[in-house]
């Protein structure tokens, strides 16, 4: 009696033990399915995020401001910014106030939006607690759709979705700042392009080019990366989608509050090197550099992130894909910037799963993350207890660790091996005989 077909387990022969093992020759075929598999991926993500809540207790309770917020690990950007730059006033006050926010239009108008929706006639601490209830329900939200994009982008390797959902860089980062919305986006245009729905594409790509500046290193890394595929038609229709959105709505918002537009600009010309950069270094040492040159490095770092993008397309062993491309360049553009903020780790690392790295060098990458998270937050409150915090020497020891880590990230991007499909070589034409024609009678 021939043996009953049993189509192929989806999940890789080394990551099917970790969750149970392989599934039984008499399983249901739906039971291997994406479709059964990736809801049960996607509610994975409430584990880390729960972790990111529970580390907010103490914050919750006591609200986020003086140095205990950094003693507890709890400080986060987005209530802080609640209380500091009015945002209970809405979108109206967004764009009739006058101020010039540091976050670019895209983050800045979703932090004035919900700040809107919080209710009013509440205390200061009610107040915050509420926008924070909505920046976690948003941003776990993005977390799910992010999985969905990267098991959508890779089927066959399911544990990379898995990976993206259990990442422990969402207790450290994720309830910093909205910056995952802006990841989400990129992720949702890497899936649109999967499609091949250039145009949807593009105009995701272009609201997340309006969220961060690092986006218009992934949009170069589309172009570059299309070449070695034959498809820059949709590519270059991506991209101009893409810069449309943007020119379009910086046009607009230049006509309705220009300083939601200038102010980000001004505040990164002025800032010198900050919390995480290897060019405060000389700083915490008591040898702070001019700053003209940070904005001179960051520039430069821009310049190596095209050159970046164009030796991962042209020099990797396999075809790489416009992820793999941007996991490799985006790195560069984020470690030579003004500052290497902790949620930074959040711009790389989704990209360096989709790339393919490995559960040891994304656990490695993330425990770097934390061990800087933790020493950023005592080196501040040093300020208030300098016999309780951690020194400029210490704290410069820290960031140059982490950035070593980083470029061991980079060194694994570039030795992943892929399992990306070689370009179809096509045969050169060869005109045959001609066919005769049938013999009418």
């Amino acid at each position: 009696m021939p043996k009953e077909f049993v189509p192929g387990d989806l999940l890789p022969e080394d990551a099917s033990p970790i969750i149970g093992g392989r599934l039984g020759r008499r399983a249901a075929p739906r039971q291997r399915s994406l479709r059964h598999l990736l809801p049960l991926i996607a509610a994975l993500v409430l584990v880390p995020m729960s972790g990111a809540v529970v580390r907010q207790g103490h914050c919750v309770r006591q609200g986020w401001n003086g140095s205990e917020q950094f003693w507890r690990g709890c400080f986060s950007d987005l209530p802080a910014q609640y209380q500091l730059a009015g945002l209970d006033s809405g979108l109206t006050g967004w764009l009739t106030s006058g101020r010039s926010p540091e976050q670019m239009p895209l983050l800045s108008g979703l932090m004035s939006l919900l700040g809107g929706f919080v209710p009013s006639g509440v205390g200061w601490l009610d107040a915050s607690r509420w926008y924070m209830t909505m920046w976690i329900l948003l941003l776990g939200a993005c977390a799910v759709i992010g999985v969905w994009c990267v098991a959508r982008l890779r089927p066959g390797r399911l544990d990379l979705a898995t990976q993206l959902a259990l990442s422990p860089i969402y207790v450290v980062a994720v309830l910093l700042s909205g910056d995952l919305v802006v990841v989400t986006l990129v992720l949702g245009a890497m899936l649109a392009r999967g499609f091949h729905r250039p145009t949807t594409a593009g105009v995701l790509l272009g609201l997340a080019l309006l969220g961060h500046a690092w986006v218009g290193i992934v949009l170069l890394a589309l172009l570059v990366s299309a070449r070695r595929f034959g498809d820059r038609e949709e590519a270059v229709r991506t991209a101009l989608v893409a810069v449309l959105t943007v020119v379009a709505a910086v046009a607009l918002l230049l006509v309705l509050a220009p300083d939601v537009v200038t102010g980000p600009v001004t505040a990164w010309w002025g800032q010198k090197a900050g919390y995480g950069s290897v060019l405060m270094m000389p700083d915490l040492v008591g040898h702070p550099l001019p700053g003209w040159v940070s904005r001179v490095v960051a520039l430069a770092g821009w310049v190596g992130g095209a050159w970046a993008t164009w030796i991962m397309a042209k020099r990797a062993w396999r075809p790489a894909t416009w992820a793999q491309v941007a996991a490799f360049a985006v790195p560069v553009v984020a470690l030579t910037g003004t500052a290497v903020p902790v949620q930074a780790a959040l711009w790389v690392l989704p990209l360096a799963i989709l790339a393919g790295v490995s559960w040891r060098t994304h656990l490695g990458f993330v425990a770097v993350e934390a061990v800087h998270a933790t020493a950023l937050w005592m080196h501040i409150g040093a300020a208030s207890d300098a016999d309780k915090g951690l020194p400029g020497t210490w704290y410069a020891i820290v960031v140059l660790g982490r950035a070593i880590a980083w470029c061991f990230l980079l060194w694994s991007i570039w030795y992943t091996p892929v399992d990306n499909p070689a370009p179809r070589p096509q045969a050169p034409y060869r005109p045959g005989p001609r066919p005769q024609e049938p013999v009418r009678g």
